[in-house]
C-alpha cells in the first residue's frame, strides 16, 4: 500500500464509486433504456438506410454512436463491464461481515437476552426439563450449545441452522458474473449470419448484415430440400438435407428442420426459411433483326453472342394475367454492347406482347430450384451462460428457501418446585418459519407437562 495520501484517497474514491448501490441502479436504467432503443431501431442495416430514414443529422448520430449495431458497440460493452465491476466490489465490500457471522462461535450468543416468544412454567427443577428441551432443540436445529445461568439456578441453550444460507446472494452474484463473462465472450468472439443456399449448391461462407461475408473454414452442400403440406395445403414441415465438407471431403450429413438445428465445428445451423430461386434459364433474344437462344446462369452476368451481357434477377413460375397471359415471368437485366444496363420483363416464347426497345427477351425453358434459408450462429460463451443459469437457480433456492435461524431455550427456577421456560429466536428472513419452529418446541415441551 502506498504511503502517498493522494494516491490512497484516489483508490478509496474509486472503490467507493464502484461500491455504490446508486451506480448499480443507474447502470441498470441506462442498459434498460439502450436495450429499448436497440429494439426500436433497426439493427445491422446498411448506412444508407439510417441516413434515408432518419435524415443526415439523426442518421449520422445513430451511425456515430454505433446504435445501428448497439450490442457490439464499445460503449455497450463498457457498460456491461462497469456493471460487473460494480457487482464484484459491492460483494467484496459486504462479504467480510457475512463471513464473520458464519465463522462466529454460536456459544458466544448464549448470554444474549432476547424477548421471549413463548413463556410458561413446568413442574420440577430446570435440570429435570433440560433433557427434553435439549432433544427437542436438537431435532429442530441441530447441535445444541448450553451453559448454566450465572444469576440464578438454571441454564440456557442455543441452536442454530442455515448459517451458510447467508452466502446464497453471493452464489447469485457469482452466477451473474459467469453469465456476463459468457455474454462478453460470445459478443466479442461469436458471430451470427444467414446462408441462402439453393438445392445442389455448395457454400463456404455466410452473410452478416447485408453485404459482409464471413468464411466458415468448411463447406455446406444442400443435397435436397423437401416441403411437406397438410391435406388443406398448409405447410406441415420443411426440411433441408445437408452435407458438411472439410477440404472437399464429406464429413457429416444432417437433416435440418425447424427447432432441430445441426452443429458442426461448434457452429449451429438453424432452418429458418425457404423459397424458390431460378436455376438455368434458356432465353430467346431478338435484337438488330437477329434471333438466337442463350443459356443464362442465375446470380451473374452472362456474355451473349455478338456482345453484351444478360442476367436473371427473378423468376416467377406461374403468373396468371387473365386471358392475356398465363405462364412464367422473369425480370432480366440486359447490358448492350454499348450503352447503359436496363431491366426487361421476359415472358414465355411465342407470346403476343409487342417488342419494346432495342431488344426482346423470351423464356424458352425455366428451371426453378428450391432454396433454403439458414440462420448460422457461433457462440463460444454459451456454456458459460448455461452454467451461470444453473448456478443462479441454486443461488435463488438458497436465498429464498433457506434462512439463518437461532433459537434460545432458557430454563430457570420459578420457585415452588417449578421451572420457567422461555423460548426466543432470531432469523435473517422468513419470520413465520421461525415462529413455527418455536411453536413446535413449545408444544413439545408442554406436552410432557
Amino acid at each position: 500500500m502506498s504511503n502517498n495520501p493522494s494516491s490512497s484517497s484516489l483508490g478509496e474514491r474509486v472503490w467507493s464509486f464502484f461500491a455504490s448501490v446508486k451506480l448499480s441502479f443507474s447502470l441498470l436504467l441506462i442498459l434498460a433504456a439502450t436495450s429499448v432503443a436497440g429494439t426500436l431501431l433497426p439493427q445491422k442495416e446498411a448506412a444508407e438506410l439510417y441516413l434515408r430514414e432518419f435524415g443526415s443529422t439523426w442518421g449520422g448520430l445513430i451511425l456515430g454512436l454505433g446504435l445501428g449495431d448497439m450490442y457490439h458497440a464499445v460503449w455497450f460493452r463498457l457498460l456491461i463491464t462497469m456493471l460487473a465491476v460494480n457487482l464484484v466490489v459491492c460483494s467484496l465490500n459486504r462479504l467480510p461481515g457475512v463471513l464473520k457471522i458464519i465463522r462466529k462461535d454460536p456459544a458466544a450468543d448464549l448470554d444474549k437476552k432476547r424477548a421471549a416468544a413463548h413463556s410458561f412454567t413446568l413442574p420440577g427443577q430446570p435440570n429435570d426439563a433440560a433433557g427434553a428441551a435439549r432433544l427437542a432443540l436438537a431435532k429442530e436445529l441441530g447441535k445444541v450449545h448450553e451453559k448454566p445461568l450465572k444469576e440464578k439456578e438454571g441454564l440456557v441453550m442455543l441452536a442454530q441452522k442455515g448459517v451458510w444460507s447467508r452466502l446464497g446472494v453471493y452464489v447469485v452474484h457469482s452466477s451473474v458474473l459467469i453469465i456476463f463473462t459468457g455474454a462478453m465472450i460470445g459478443n466479442i468472439f461469436g458471430f451470427s449470419g444467414d446462408m441462402m443456399i439453393s438445392q445442389g449448391e455448395t457454400l463456404d461462407y455466410i452473410t452478416i448484415g447485408h453485404d459482409q461475408e464471413r468464411a466458415l473454414g468448411f463447406s455446406l452442400r444442400l443435397d435436397k430440400f423437401t416441403l411437406s403440406r397438410y391435406a388443406n395445403g398448409m405447410v406441415s414441415e420443411y426440411r433441408s438435407d445437408v452435407t458438411f465438407l472439410q477440404n472437399g471431403k464429406e464429413v457429416q450429413r444432417k437433416s435440418l428442420v425447424v427447432n432441430d438445428p445441426a452443429e458442426f465445428n461448434g457452429i449451429d445451423f438453424y432452418q429458418a426459411s425457404y423459397g424458390q430461386s431460378p436455376g438455368k434459364v434458356t432465353v430467346r433474344i431478338t435484337r438488330d433483326g437477329q434471333t438466337f437462344d442463350a443459356e443464362l446462369e442465375p446470380k451473374r452476368w452472362n456474355p451473349l453472342p455478338g456482345g453484351g451481357e444478360a442476367g436473371v434477377l427473378e423468376v416467377r413460375e406461374n403468373v396468371q394475367m387473365g386471358q392475356m397471359y398465363s405462364g412464367p415471368v422473369a425480370r432480366m437485366a440486359y447490358k448492350p454492347p454499348q450503352g447503359e444496363p436496363m431491366a426487361i420483363t421476359a415472358f414465355k416464347a411465342g407470346n403476343k406482347f409487342p417488342q419494346k426497345g432495342p431488344v426482346k427477351i423470351e423464356l424458352v425453358d425455366v428451371k426453378i430450384v428450391p432454396y433454403s434459408g439458414l440462420q448460422v450462429k457461433y457462440d463460444p460463451g454459451v456454456w458459460f451462460i448455461w452454467v451461470g443459469c444453473c448456478i443462479m437457480v441454486i443461488g435463488f433456492l438458497i436465498a429464498f428457501y433457506f434462512a439463518h435461524r437461532k433459537v434460545w431455550v432458557r430454563l430457570e427456577s420459578a420457585g415452588s418446585g417449578r421451572t420457567r421456560v422461555e423460548i426466543s429466536g432470531s432469523t435473517n428472513k422468513n419470520r413465520i418459519g421461525l415462529e413455527r419452529i418455536m411453536q413446535r418446541l413449545h408444544d413439545n415441551l408442554r406436552g410432557g407437562e
